[in-house]
């Protein structure tokens, strides 16, 4: 084979200097798109290419993106990653130099990262104190496996403003495919038929996606979302509120988390954290509790909320 010409290596090397990777952990859920629209925004005016790949929750999927867009010697790294962040350690080895930034992620005790995230501190305690305030004294939070989690910050936070509220807490750990969470919270609010399971009256889950598996999962016992059970999604999706009823949860900027992560990468602005404000966005889906047992059909009184 002859060897490049002067022209193509040009070509090549601007290929490589000029595209970044974006490998998110499930495309499924469309706030990762939001947060791509951003992202290429800023791409777009520096004249930036995003290489995305999706590791559908897989680890093993996730480093073979990492090994092959290390081979190709794309300029950076964006990941919203699967559990730990550990596959960044990876990146680092097969790239030094290159920047990093991980979304969603705490990525605790790896270096030369930035992190672009939502403040988990709030997104769990502004639904929670608000739960408290309405009455309910049993919660559910819907978190991935150990091995999964990428943000366990998420489960401290919960578990530490359960107990100073004294609120009886529920850990649901399930692979957040629809199925699988469907699966996981209709065992949690069916109960275990012992007489001794108190089922929760509300469940946080960590984004709307999945909480629309919630929803399916408490119409599978006859149980009214809202009165009968409390549903706080993550996210604010656009079709959130066309939900029946419409799901409380939490805002924050996609787009302007995306913004930020393409700015980290393309090192515009310092590699610090950048963490999004949120807010709790209250709908019928979040009232006073009203435990009816499963497959009960008596009305309940509708809760008021506000729609934002």
């Amino acid at each position: 084979m002859a060897p490049a010409s002067p022209a193509t290596s040009c070509v090549r090397n601007h290929f490589i200097s000029t595209t970044y990777g974006f490998v998110v952990r499930n495309f499924a859920n469309p706030f990762f798109l939001e947060v791509l629209s951003g992202a290429e925004e800023v791409a777009g005016e520096a004249g930036a290419t995003l290489l995305v790949l999706d590791s559908r929750y897989s680890l093993e999927r996730e480093r073979r993106h990492l090994e092959e867009m290390a081979a190709q010697r794309l300029a950076g790294l964006a990941i919203a990653p699967v559990g730990t962040g550990e596959s960044i350690r990876l990146w680092h080895d097969l790239r030094p130099g290159a920047p990093v930034v991980a979304l969603n992620a705490s990525a605790a005790r790896i270096t030369g990262v930035s992190r672009v995230r939502p403040d988990n501190a709030a997104a769990v305690e502004l639904p929670l104190r608000r739960l408290a305030e309405l009455g309910h004294t049993s919660v559910a939070f819907l978190t991935a496996p150990h091995r999964l989690m990428a943000d366990p910050d998420r489960l401290r936070h919960f578990r530490r403003l359960s107990r100073a509220l004294e609120l009886r807490a529920t850990v649901v750990y399930s692979p957040l495919t629809m199925g699988d969470v469907q699966q996981a919270t209709r065992a949690v609010l069916g109960g275990h038929g012992d007489g001794q399971h108190v089922a929760p009256t509300a469940v946080i889950t960590n984004s709307d996606y999945t909480a629309h598996a919630v929803y399916k999962a408490a119409r599978e016992l006859g149980l009214r979302i809202g009165p009968g059970v409390s549903v706080v999604g993550h996210d604010d999706l656009a079709t959130s509120e066309l939900l029946d009823p419409p799901l409380a949860t939490i805002w924050l900027n996609r787009r302007e988390m995306g913004r930020a992560l393409m700015l980290r990468l393309l090192e515009r602005v310092p590699p610090d954290d950048y963490v999004a404000p949120v807010e709790l966005i209250e709908r019928a889906s979040l009232q006073a509790p009203v435990r009816l047992s499963p497959t009960s059909t008596a009305a309940l009184p509708p809760g008021s909320f506000a729609v934002r």
